[in-house]
């Protein structure tokens, strides 16, 4: 599929951008349509909420000392995962404002539906395994963190009669939505567990499945995260730089 930023859009407001962020559940917004500080717009959608940090914003750019996490301040590629699995509930809603694309052409977003994935795609034995089993969601704040953050829910629920999908390829394969090193060193212990099957069978389909969107620098891309699971390629440019927001 083309990346979004290979692709001519019309400037669209905020009132033709919402009616397709709920039914597509994702859609960008255009620099004339985003105020100068982007948390007031997203503020007519819902609730900005803390992020792990204790923050309202989360600088989504290369730090030192990631290069070998699946983190997202690293340059690696990220697994296909919900956000916040471990919350109650997890944000409805997730955003990105692009200060700076990487300048090779990676890094995309990338986005299939997770509540299609769980309630068609998903084998029978897995899926009566989760309807029946609550997870257990980890997070360490960032890799390497002692201090982690529990919650324990089924992959699929609701909330406000809506599907809330949980999904996380790294806490199902490692142990923790965000694993050290150490953690991916040590995947074969979780290798051959209901949650292991889940988490491969997952990224697979999601391969096959995904749109991936190369956000235009000084736009903002927002998606249903109850709805979607994401991910990112890897990229190379450390120059790379996005805003995060989450939104009840």
């Amino acid at each position: 599929m083309s990346n979004i930023s290979d692709q001519n859009f019309e400037i669209r407001t905020f009132e033709e951008f919402l009616p397709e962020l709920q039914t597509r559940g994702w859609s960008i917004l255009r620099p004339e349509a985003i105020d100068d500080d982007p948390a007031r717009t997203l503020g007519r959608i819902g609730k900005i909420v803390p992020q792990y940090n204790g923050q309202i914003t989360f600088d989504v750019t290369y730090k030192k000392g990631f290069e070998d996490a699946p983190y997202s301040q690293s340059m690696n590629g990220l697994g296909a995962h919900t956000e916040a699995p471990g919350y109650e509930p997890p944000p409805k809603y997730l955003a990105l404002y692009c200060h700076r694309q990487a300048r090779c052409g990676k890094g995309q977003t990338l986005l299939a539906d997770g509540v299609r994935f769980y309630d068609t795609v998903l084998d029978e034995s897995l899926r009566s395994w989760a309807d029946t089993n609550e997870v257990e969601f980890v997070a360490a704040t960032k890799p390497g963190d002692t201090e982690r953050r529990t919650f324990t829910a089924k992959i699929r629920g609701e909330h406000d009669s809506e599907p809330v999908m949980r999904f996380s390829y790294n806490l199902f394969r490692y142990g923790n939505v965000n694993p050290s090193a150490a953690d991916v060193a040590e995947a074969d212990r979780l290798k051959d567990t209901p949650l292991s099957r889940i988490a491969e069978l997952g990224e697979a389909w999601f391969g096959d499945n995904l749109t991936p969107v190369l956000i235009p620098e000084g736009c903002m891309m927002v998606w249903n995260n109850h709805r979607l699971i994401h991910g990112r390629g890897e990229y190379t440019d450390p120059a790379r730089h996005l805003t995060r927001y989450w939104i009840a």
